[in-house]
């Protein structure tokens, strides 16, 4: 259930706004989480996520990115595993199918990595988030790449018995890679 959790969170915090004027490279793009439960990491992804992503790293201020992640394709490792995170008390998929993320500003830190700020959505819940990035160019596209640790409890993912934090841990990390082809701005 964690897994799910988790899953959720690492596509929301991959999303950037809209009018891209750069092309997600699925194969080549992820996002994935970890959390522990009842002490030991467990790792687990999203298959389906969309970004519409306009960033020119030279001109950071003007990016424009949305990322939404379609829940109901987590995998924690299971098809058990997959089935309860998609139920009410984690991502309650029927009711809430995406979680988002759109960039409300992005700061050049120096040496390829930036500071990204947004709201992250899960389960119609929304929070202002903070995380740091890197992008560099690789073999013709622009890499996007960071960690976003976010505490599940603040999006009611694992309600009920499942609140339980030292069953699972509050604290769930959202890794992504996101992968752009294209120029920003065309």
């Amino acid at each position: 259930m964690i897994r799910h959790i988790l899953s959720a969170t690492l596509l929301t915090a991959l999303s950037f706004s809209a009018n891209a004027a750069q092309t997600l490279v699925t194969q080549k793009s992820k996002i994935d989480f970890s959390f522990k439960q009842m002490g030991v990491t467990v790792d687990g992804g999203f298959k389906n996520f969309s970004a519409k992503v306009d960033f020119d790293p030279g001109k950071p201020e003007k990016t424009q990115a949305e990322i939404s992640v379609d829940l109901a394709s987590i995998d924690v490792g299971g098809s058990d595993g997959n089935t309860e995170a998609k139920k009410k008390p984690w991502f309650d998929v029927a009711s809430f199918p995406k979680a988002t993320f759109v960039a409300s500003s992005i700061k050049a830190l120096g040496n390829n990595k930036f500071e990204a700020k947004g709201k992250l959505t899960i389960k119609g819940i929304s929070r202002d988030v903070s995380t740091q990035l890197t992008a560099k160019p690789e073999a013709g596209n622009l890499i996007v790449e960071g960690n976003l640790p976010i505490l599940r409890l603040q999006y009611k993912l694992g309600e009920g018995v499942w609140a339980d934090t030292e069953t699972v841990a509050d604290q769930v990390i959202i890794k992504f890679k996101i992968a752009l082809a294209g120029t920003a701005g065309k």
